[in-house]
């Protein structure tokens, strides 16, 4: 294998059926572990002993799917518009094939667009310059396994990476867009935008930065419009959802508190951990300006999704979904990744019977055990971000063995 980029043979179109053949095999058996209690109603806990809980079933109940309900119904979806519609297209599908639409028949819909989501974040990364062997880092998750459906994560992870290729690609204008299409599915892809504005303005391009950056906000905002005008106490739920929302057992807050620290109400917590992100990614972009050429800024977000997980309220099981492409793309060796990567499997692994036992099914697992399991894995996404900010600024991206991104040495926008 020379310089990592070749699995067998020659390398070319071989290797390339060869990861995506991986990539298919993985997601046949991540849908095939979700949809395999669907019919059993998860009794007796079945959704959590086996392993099989997602989001994607009771939503078909609970917010009305099942009798054709939108977006904005009587009990609105608690999602950003660009999922909550995705989420109710899905539907529509389910409903318009031949037969009484059930939820194996929206689950499985809904699992047709997981892949072909998967598959073009997977051509993203190859256009981005990543080989084979580091493709699989994506195509052979066992985050893509776990929870490629178990929620909807999986499209704003491929808007995240179009937007930046198309920024790699000095289409900063485009980049913009669909960052803020990103936002408006799941909050991380906005991330980008202040990065990408901070590295245009370093190289003196203020224009090309107020385009990129009001292009992202247009975009944000007028995708909210139509649900605010059709509905106008419903279009916010996502955000009233977060804004409300308390500690959960697989955050760093409720683990301090079970160590003795401030059980602060959710109000308070809210503002605590917004001020914490906050100070966090301010400190990752002033390490890392310094260790990089402005073109290669982009590479920080890595380490500002790290800050916001480990700060917010909640780790939800998809976040990991987020982080493995970047890691990808980034990290200068695969140790850390590793290290996420086995101790996220941990502490899936420990959660769901936690979790059982606290739904009253059976005597479930103690804290302590999920305890240590979250420590473990924030310990390892600090690993990740420390080696990130390390990375002296003449390395290429990623590092050897990864090949240099393409870059386009004539910038398109303005």
């Amino acid at each position: 294998m020379t310089g990592g980029r070749r699995l067998i043979g020659r390398g070319g179109r071989t290797d390339q059926v060869v990861v995506i053949v991986v990539a298919l095999l993985v997601l046949a058996g991540g849908w095939w572990a979700r949809a395999r209690c669907l019919g059993g109603g998860w009794a007796d806990g079945e959704q959590y002993y086996g392993y099989c809980y997602s989001d994607v079933a009771p939503l078909w109940f609970i917010r009305g799917l099942d009798e054709g309900a939108g977006p904005y119904g009587a009990d609105p979806l608690e999602y950003p518009p660009v999922l909550a519609v995705r989420i109710w297209l899905a539907a529509v599908l389910a409903h318009a094939l031949p037969g009484t639409a059930t939820v194996t028949t929206f689950f499985a819909v809904n699992g047709l667009i997981v892949v072909a989501e998967v598959l073009g974040a997977l051509a993203l990364l190859r256009r981005l310059g990543l080989s084979p062997v580091r493709l699989l880092w994506w195509a052979a998750a066992p985050a893509l396994f776990l929870y490629a459906f178990y929620n909807w994560d999986t499209l704003p992870v491929l808007l995240l990476l179009g937007a930046v290729l198309l920024h790699q690609r000095g289409h900063h204008t485009a980049s913009g867009l669909l960052a803020g299409l990103g936002a408006a599915a799941k909050v991380f892809p906005g991330f980008l935008v202040p990065l990408v504005v901070l590295a245009l303005l370093a190289r003196r391009r203020p224009r090309a930065a107020l385009l990129h950056a009001g292009t992202a906000a247009l975009v944000f905002v007028a995708v909210h419009v139509p649900g605010y005008l059709l509905a106008p106490g419903a279009w916010d739920r996502f955000y009233e959802v977060s804004r409300s929302r308390g500690m959960h057992v697989d955050s760093l807050w409720y683990l301090l508190a079970q160590l003795g620290g401030p059980e602060l109400d959710r109000g308070a917590l809210g503002v605590v951990s917004l001020l914490v992100f906050a100070s966090g990614a301010v400190g990752v972009v002033a390490l890392g300006v310094r260790r990089r050429r402005p073109e290669d800024w982009w590479q920080l977000l890595l380490p500002v999704l790290v800050c916001f997980v480990l700060a917010n309220k909640v780790y939800s099981p998809q976040y990991t979904l987020w982080l493995v492409p970047l890691m990808a793309l980034v990290l200068p060796r695969a140790a850390p990744f590793v290290a996420v990567v086995l101790s996220d499997v941990l502490v899936h692994a420990v959660e769901f019977p936690f979790l059982a036992g606290r739904a009253g099914y059976g005597d479930g697992l103690p804290y302590p055990v999920m305890g240590v399991a979250v420590a473990l894995r924030a310990a390892a996404l600090v690993w990740v971000a420390v080696e990130v900010l390390r990375r002296p600024a003449e390395s290429p991206p990623g590092g050897q063995p990864v090949p240099e991104v393409q870059r386009v040495p004539v910038q398109r926008d303005p």
